[in-house]
């Protein structure tokens, strides 16, 4: 009904950049994060040490699990707007 251009908006070009930038960053930060979990998993169950692995076990889940999101946020984002539009014309 009222739809309008994003990029007629002052400013959306330098957020776009901020976006893209920060996403590109914390996929960095959570592969780092996965590595050092799998490190700390794999030093715990080098000294049978169980709750450690269980921490790193956590840590490597939790980072996977982010960096998926992070790296499939754009497309999510998409496809929800594309589905959106689809069921506000009716079709």
């Amino acid at each position: 009904m009222y739809g309008f251009i994003a990029q007629s908006l002052p400013g959306t070009n330098l957020l776009q950049e901020l976006a893209t930038g920060l996403q590109g960053w914390a996929i960095v930060v959570g592969t780092i994060s996965l590595v050092l979990s799998g490190l700390l998993w794999a030093l715990g169950v080098g000294t049978d040490n169980a709750g450690q692995a269980t921490r790193g076990k956590r840590g490597v889940m939790y980072s996977l699990v982010a960096v998926a999101f992070i790296g499939a946020g754009p497309t999510l984002v998409n496809w929800a707007f594309a589905f959106g539009n689809r069921v506000q014309a009716g079709g």
